[in-house]
């Protein structure tokens, strides 16, 4: 089965790259043509294979906005007690796999199963490994539970031949094209922010615990693809170059002091790198245009103090929603566009700590008179006086296979880390859309 599913994606993607080339030798400029700007994509299509545009290019995109007051934690998802409903967590992962704290999660879809990659972990195994783990979860708010991957009688930890992956070396992202996937991981970290050593690297992953590296994607301190969101093109878009099907990488440089950046890279060369085109800005009429260089990359959203990001495309408004996290304003911000590239509208904020009642209810608040009993797990030289670490709010991970358009609302699902407690929660925030 898993064969044949293989076979059908690759020759899928054959085709796709077939019709690319073809429309190319028709006359059409890699920065787009009125005959690409007016393509319509397929009525409808499966997860994991989103359009690029709307069918028309006069159409006027939805109206998104935050409703205020609709942000919620509907559960955490690591440890073995929701310290704030002192609960039982539905997951129990350290009665199940000892793993105590952890953070991050981005996810993806991976043999049809929604993956979450974890970063440094506290649990049976020294060294803040990372690792990995799965649910069939379909409808998040009837609970999810996190199954992780093990290896012998432990979790199973990403940790490539050759491939630093102690503590702050993390997994940023995933992705699964033609049956094989990739784990994109953030390895050499340096504590000196003037004399950044941190590359990310892809990796490709062979279950169950294989991870082969096969090319440094970026490197800091100039690098603008430290921190990836990752989606593949499988429909023909206007605004592309010929030489797809792309896979379109969403990126952030320095952490907390970075904008977003976009690059697409051919999916038939995508364990190589071959043929990567970066955002390089639009035309005078409004289409993008691509260089081959990293250091001629556009911004595609200005913020200046962007760290985690997630990208996905939500098929019943034909937008791309994006989630950030941020040092100023600080909080969890989202905006939304018809193309991968903008223009992008402007940011809200869907969870600050104070506002939507995460400080001192669920995030630990150091400078409370009194205990909020929220303190701990916490990582590294924390662990001697957990109370004085403050808690806080990053890696906001959108789970596309749980975004939903009902009762004239988007409804967005989406991972939190905490920092202290040393944990993931999953959030829900609300829209209405006009």
């Amino acid at each position: 089965m898993l064969s044949f599913k293989r076979t059908c994606i690759l020759a899928l993607l054959v085709i796709l790259e077939a019709a690319c080339r073809a429309e190319g030798t028709a006359g059409t400029s890699p920065a787009g043509s009125a005959s690409k700007r007016s393509a319509a994509g397929p009525a409808a299509e499966p997860r994991g294979t989103p359009l690029v545009g709307p069918g028309k290019a006069t159409a006027l995109p939805p109206s998104v906005q935050h409703i205020v007051g609709s942000t919620v934690k509907l559960e955490q998802l690591i440890g073995d007690l929701d310290k704030e409903r002192h609960q039982k967590t539905r997951g129990q992962s350290f009665s199940r796999y000892r793993i105590e704290g952890t953070d991050l999660g981005y996810s993806f879809e991976h043999d049809g199963r929604a993956t979450f990659l974890f970063g440094d972990t506290i649990g049976a195994l020294h060294g803040a490994l990372d690792t990995i783990a799965m649910t069939d979860a379909e409808e998040p708010e009837a609970g999810v539970r996190l199954d992780f991957l093990t290896e012998g009688d432990r979790y199973l930890t990403i940790r490539p031949p050759g491939i630093p992956m102690g503590e702050f070396n993390v997994p940023v992202s995933g992705i699964e094209i033609g049956g094989q996937t990739y784990v994109a991981v953030k390895t050499d970290h340096s504590t000196d922010r003037d004399e950044q050593t941190d590359r990310t690297v892809l990796t490709r992953w062979t279950a169950p615990a294989s991870f082969h590296p096969l090319r440094t994607i970026s490197q800091l301190p100039s690098g603008r693809f430290s921190k990836l969101s990752l989606h593949l093109q499988t429909s023909e878009a206007p605004g592309l170059p010929a030489g797809g099907p792309w896979v379109f990488m969403w990126g952030t440089g320095l952490y907390r002091s970075s904008d977003a950046y976009l690059a697409i890279v051919p999916a038939v060369h995508f364990e190589n790198g071959q043929g990567t085109r970066y955002f390089t800005g639009t035309d005078a009429a409004g289409e993008p245009t691509w260089g081959p260089r990293e250091a001629d990359a556009k911004a595609i959203v200005q913020d200046g103090t962007m760290g985690d990001l997630s990208v996905t495309w939500c098929k019943d408004l034909g937008l791309w929603l994006m989630t950030y996290d941020r040092r100023d304003p600080g909080g969890i911000a989202f905006q939304y566009s018809r193309t991968p590239w903008g223009p992008w509208s402007a940011p809200e904020t869907i969870f600050q700590p104070q506002r939507d009642h995460g400080i001192g209810k669920f995030i630990h608040d150091s400078d409370a008179p009194t205990d909020d009993g929220l303190a701990g797990p916490v990582i590294g030289k924390g662990q001697k006086n957990p109370r004085a670490v403050h808690g806080g709010d990053y890696a906001p991970y959108v789970v596309e296979r749980w975004t939903k358009v009902r009762g004239g609302k988007l409804e967005l699902y989406y991972v939190m880390s905490t920092w202290n407690p040393y944990v993931v929660v999953l959030m829900k925030s609300a829209f209405s859309v006009r």
